[in-house]
């Protein structure tokens, strides 16, 4: 699907949008509240940052009683994507808030109080892909410094250390989920419409539980494995 050029509502300034990613790590856009008025500015956006393509699915659920766990988006991969964005088509009737945390801000709180964990690195890998990827667990990102690249503890995530004597693998887990509870950027409770643009390599994030039917559009850019849409420039 090749999607032309459109103009944004006016009141978008994409410029603006882009400061609020370099600062606050996340910027926010009114669509309407379906699919094909979502991938417009979505792909919009892609543009004005250069993007190649996105990476498009259509995420629908009926409640789920657990916590997405906190994350990076992609860590399978070698390097995480630089954005993605979400839509919400259909809010949930309780719960399913998006909730944001500043890598960067954790990060140096775990190198504060725990500098010997910026050695550790972390495998992780998915159950639907072959692909694995081994990353530290503080890095140091040209744009944003020290910050955190990490997912909660799972089955398919493998510690490599070095870790500290003194420092479980479980303990490991738990230093980082206080840093990033301390860390929390916004709790976004989605209203349909709403085009939630993250700098996946800024913050990390993770969903409540919900009630009801959640329908929402997920968008990659420069995905190496999805070109659902090739952004004409």
């Amino acid at each position: 699907m090749i999607l032309e050029p459109v103009v944004l509502p006016a009141a978008i300034d994409l410029d603006e949008l882009l400061m609020d990613l370099d600062v606050r790590g996340y910027g926010l856009i009114r669509a309407e509240p379906d699919q094909e008025a979502m991938t417009t500015a979505a792909a919009r956006f892609g543009a004005h940052v250069g993007a190649g393509w996105m990476g498009v699915r259509l995420l629908e659920s009926s409640g789920s009683v657990d916590w997405l766990p906190r994350h990076t988006e992609q860590l399978d991969d070698p390097e995480p994507l630089r954005y993605f964005a979400l839509g919400c088509l259909e809010a949930a009737n309780s719960g399913g808030a998006t909730c944001l945390f500043d890598g960067r801000i954790a990060a140096r709180a775990l190198l504060e109080s725990r500098p010997e964990l910026a050695e550790v690195r972390i495998t992780y890998k998915t159950e639907w892909r072959p692909t694995a990827a081994t990353h530290p667990l503080v890095v140091r990102d040209p744009q944003h410094g020290a910050v955190l690249r990490f997912r909660s503890a799972l089955g398919t995530n493998a510690v490599q250390g070095p870790l500290p004597l003194s420092v479980s693998e479980s303990g490991l887990y738990a230093e980082v989920e206080a840093a990033l509870s301390e860390a929390v950027a916004v709790v976004h409770r989605w209203r349909p419409g709403d085009l939630l643009i993250v700098d996946n390599r800024a913050m990390i994030h993770s969903r409540e539980p919900f009630t009801g039917t959640r329908r929402m559009v997920r968008y990659r850019y420069d995905d190496p494995h999805f070109k659902t849409v090739i952004i004409a420039r």
